[in-house]
């Protein structure tokens, strides 16, 4: 049965079909090309929030004037692939990390969007269902995207996820062939992560630091302004990636330590960081300005928050007897933990990018494997879920056949425990999925509000994070203090219009930006 929300929904749609159509007609009617119709922009690691500093009064006044949508990440889906496909990562396989689910504990946080079982035929990225419906596109910067597929419009691949994390952008980066070359010329920067900035380049100075990235984000929005003319785009996706995220893994403690009156705060640093923004804030505006009848979209895949304490859920699967601890797999563990901050900050990063190395690294464990029915691993900086140790995924102890029963006896033992109400954690079974790649979701997910950190770094089921007395020095990133983690919150603002989406079903994560878009560009008629 039709709904008051399903006709106003679908009333609202149709209102924005028809304001396409008649634009169409009159661009045609007066001999005119159709301008871009939509610029989505996206910027990670960011919320509305980020822009509430007085540092950035165009974006501002783009949020306060449009329309947001509250979501709630779980932090184990990949953000821009729920953008990119419209499907979590229960069907797509796209965690940040987790096992190869191979009969070992082998665990991985390589992701690309050719991994996607039934990628082009049973989910299709956004650029081919809009190439589909008549739309020419232009992509730049797109994390997970590389090699870059074969588009109608320009497609420039974004680094990591099993793609390089480089300067310079290659063939395959690029669509059509040979763009690259004139991307080289003009001097765009396919990306710029702590890594390069600081091992390789030596930036520690933070105008140095902030410049790089700036020259960064000049370069794209040049480029992407002048592609998005050159091939006509009908919608336009640019992603402000590195930079924006590398800025909230580092200011937020510092400008809390300001703000409080504490000592150890690098005002250079906020200095630095505020002129980055005001000009980001340029290059947006240079952007909407440059397509004045584009509908503007405002995303990001999450958000960051300063650490305030770190979970230990194998601590609490210690205490349930689900899990039986190996001390001298904890004192291999630890000896290369400590071993591993004694290494030279360029030595670290060129072993990180030895794959049989951070396999290793990232597989070994601190419990007994064939007598353990549930453990938690945590290397990325994002949430991290429960997995039942069975026989078929891991080579544990647990059946097939007893997976849902331990499973359940884990969520309610986490919900019922005194800290867990002490600090307002919630532990949930996964969503439902049974595609191929969704036995590698975690079987619990654990719900921590932001601020709070998976991670087992420390024995106790949780342990607080005060903020370092220390002012920031770029040079101590070598030590990775891990001050700064992924928060639930994305950046999700129509900046120009109504969101195309009702309440319910999958409402509550980025998946909506997706049928947003599939409601504002109707098919076109030939």
């Amino acid at each position: 049965m039709e709904t008051t929300v399903d006709r106003k929904l679908g009333s609202r749609i149709k209102k924005t079909q028809e304001g396409v159509r008649e634009r169409e007609a009159k661009y045609s009617e007066e001999g005119l090309e159709m301008e871009l119709k939509v610029l989505m922009i996206g910027m990670d690691g960011v919320k509305a929030e980020t822009f509430e500093r007085g540092w950035t009064p165009f974006l501002k006044s783009l949020i306060d004037n449009g329309s947001r949508l509250m979501l709630k990440e779980d932090l184990i889906s990949r953000g821009w692939s729920e953008i990119m496909t419209g499907k979590h990562a229960i069907e797509t396989g796209a965690l940040y990390e987790g096992p190869v689910a191979d009969g070992t504990l082998t665990w991985t946080d390589k992701f690309k969007l050719g991994d996607i079982p039934g990628l082009g035929t049973r989910i299709k990225p956004l650029w081919q269902m809009l190439n589909e419906r008549g739309y020419r596109v232009g992509v730049m910067n797109v994390p997970t995207t590389y090699p870059a597929p074969e588009v109608d419009g320009f497609f420039v691949s974004g680094g990591g996820g099993g793609g390089p994390v480089s300067q310079e952008a290659g063939a395959e980066q690029c669509h059509p062939k040979g763009l690259e070359n004139w991307l080289h010329d003009m001097g765009y920067i396919v990306d710029e992560r702590m890594p390069s900035l600081l091992a390789e380049k030596g930036l520690y100075a933070p105008t140095a630091f902030f410049d790089r990235l700036e020259e960064m984000n000049q370069k794209r929005t040049e480029a992407f302004i002048d592609l998005a003319n050159r091939y006509e785009t009908d919608f336009g996706f640019i992603v402000y990636k590195s930079s924006p995220v590398t800025t909230e893994t580092l200011l937020p403690p510092e400008l809390e330590k300001r703000s409080a009156g504490q000592k150890g705060v690098n005002h250079d640093f906020i200095a630095a960081a505020e002129s980055f923004y005001q000009k980001l804030d340029q290059k947006i505006e240079s952007l909407v300005k440059a397509f004045p009848r584009a509908e503007v979209l405002l995303v990001s895949d999450h958000s960051m928050a300063t650490c305030r304490f770190f979970v230990n859920a194998n601590t609490f699967l210690v205490q349930k007897g689900l899990q039986i601890p190996s001390s001298g797999r904890r004192g291999l563990f630890d000896t290369i933990k400590s071993f591993k901050h004694l290494l030279p900050y360029s030595i670290k990063q060129r072993l990180k990018k030895n794959p049989r190395i951070k396999s290793a690294y990232q597989s070994m464990v601190t419990f007994d494997p064939s007598k353990t029915k549930a453990f938690s691993l945590t290397f990325s900086n994002g949430a991290h879920g429960i997995y039942v140790n069975d026989e078929h995924r891991f080579g544990g102890p647990v059946s097939e056949s007893s997976v849902d029963e331990v499973a359940d006896q884990i969520v309610s033992g986490f919900n019922a425990h005194t800290v867990s109400k002490q600090h307002g954690f919630l532990a949930y079974r996964r969503p439902d999925g049974n595609g191929e790649v969704a036995s590698k979701f975690p079987d619990v997910v654990l719900d921590l509000p932001d601020g709070y950190q998976t991670s087992n770094r420390y024995s106790d089921f949780v342990t607080k994070a005060p903020l370092q007395s220390k002012a920031l020095d770029l040079r101590d990133m070598k030590k990775d203090p891990r001050t700064v983690g992924k928060a639930h919150e994305p950046l999700v603002v129509c900046a120009t219009g109504d969101w195309l989406v009702k309440a319910g079903e999958r409402v509550s994560d980025l998946t909506v930006v997706y049928q947003h878009l599939l409601n504002a560009l109707p098919p076109r008629s030939h």
